[in-house]
């Protein structure tokens, strides 16, 4: 009991509680009186237990007074990145934020650590929380396990849109980035943030005028993971993924956050990425990321996806298991994979990552067909389509007011046994 008492009063420590939702900032990694200085080697902080030391070296400003020189009450000023960003050949300002382009580069490309070729997509300033605090709250609107159920998100100025207005990265040099969980682990109702209504809420999905509910398909109960997706990125379905050879499924990337911890439905949550497995469920490429919260006991030993079979054996090979059979208690057929079912490798996913990210940017400044997706934002200065916080708020005012759950059918309890041939 000491023991559990401990583990949750320093994970606490690592984290933002608003809510009773858990927010964790990347300042929490860093002492809270001095920002480090890049001269000085670092080492995880002192008042972590060794087994929960977080394993990513994040650089902060070199400056202490950086923090204090803010405005207060106001946004925090952005400091400049202290990691080369990947970005665009140009040798002019980037229309869209303003922020200086480095010089030509007719390819285009650059070789990442594990030689795979990344595209230099150019990041901007409002798809990164490194040097800002995310202050994010959680409004549930309606009646949970009924088409009414809505969780929306707030910050400190208003409603924003959990796909558009959360930033991709929380750490863009350390590629740290935050997560939406719409699933926690264990449960059945498919959450998912809902693309095409205004704010993009998470809700309940629905197929065929039907609440979906994922099956207990033995052993697995319920989701496996913490399943969620990566804020600002969109797989295209207008394209056609030269990895795969299939269209995307118009949906943000998905997530599977293999942590200790059981997440919150509505919680962002800071992870690494690990690895990607491709998905081709009915004829769509659906990536689903391998990641691990960065705050997690196990994330010192979790580097790359070969770490994974290493340190947690069987669970790559239950997550593709899941994959291939969850649709099958609903009279479809077994899910396919490319690459034979193989994941590959954290760079592949870094690289996959850009690729959707870079199509979200397409995307909200309405260069792509948004297919009656709602891609109107609040933050993002030059999304084709604007929310003024004012109209954002008076769409959470008017969502249906929130009551007890509505009863979830015990069907859904049901194990539903497959053999697969």
């Amino acid at each position: 009991m000491v023991v559990v008492i401990i583990m949750c009063a320093v994970l606490a420590s690592c984290g933002i509680v608003s809510n009773n939702v858990r927010f964790h900032s990347p300042k929490n990694f860093a002492s809270k009186s001095r920002f480090p200085s890049r001269s000085v080697p670092w080492r995880p902080p002192a008042a972590l237990p060794l087994n929960f030391r977080i394993t990513t070296k994040l650089d902060m400003p070199e400056k202490d007074s950086i923090e204090d020189s803010w405005p207060k009450n106001k946004l925090p000023r952005v400091a400049p990145p202290v990691a080369p960003r990947t970005v665009p050949a140009a040798n002019a300002p980037c229309a869209v934020c303003g922020q200086p382009l480095p010089g030509f580069d007719p390819n285009n490309y650059a070789v990442g650590s594990g030689g795979i070729k990344q595209p230099k997509v150019h990041v901007w300033l409002w798809s990164t929380s490194e040097y800002s605090n995310l202050s994010l709250t959680t409004v549930e609107k309606g009646i949970e396990y009924n088409t009414s159920y809505h969780v929306y998100y707030k910050n400190d100025d208003g409603p924003l849109s959990p796909w558009h207005d959360i930033p991709l990265f929380a750490n863009e040099g350390n590629k740290i980035f935050n997560m939406v969980v719409e699933i926690p682990r264990w449960t059945n109702a498919k959450m998912e943030i809902s693309t095409k209504d205004a704010l993009n809420p998470i809700k309940q999905d629905i197929k065929k005028g039907r609440l979906r509910y994922t099956a207990n398909v033995y052993p697995h109960h319920g989701y496996i993971w913490n399943y969620g997706a990566l804020p600002q990125t969109w797989e295209d379905p207008n394209h056609i993924d030269e990895a795969t050879g299939c269209k995307g499924d118009n949906d943000p990337i998905d997530v599977c956050e293999i942590g200790f911890r059981v997440a919150k439905r509505g919680e962002v949550i800071q992870v690494k990425i690990l690895g990607v497995v491709a998905l081709i469920d009915e004829g769509e490429t659906d990536w689903k990321l391998i990641a691990i919260d960065v705050n997690d006991p196990m994330a010192p030993q979790l580097s790359d996806i070969s770490d994974v079979e290493k340190y947690m054996p069987g669970y790559l090979k239950a997550t593709v298991e899941w994959f291939k059979i969850y649709k099958i208690p609903d009279g479809k057929p077994e899910n396919q994979f490319a690459f034979n079912g193989d994941a590959k490798e954290r760079d592949f996913a870094h690289k996959v990552i850009m690729e959707t990210h870079e199509a979200w940017q397409n995307l909200v400044l309405g260069i792509s067909d948004a297919g009656g997706l709602n891609i109107s934002s609040v933050v993002v200065p030059n999304a084709k389509f604007k929310i003024s916080v004012s109209d954002a708020e008076k769409i959470v005012d008017n969502a249906p007011e929130s009551g007890p759950p509505q009863p979830i059918d015990p069907k859904v309890d049901l194990w539903h046994y497959v053999t697969l041939k």
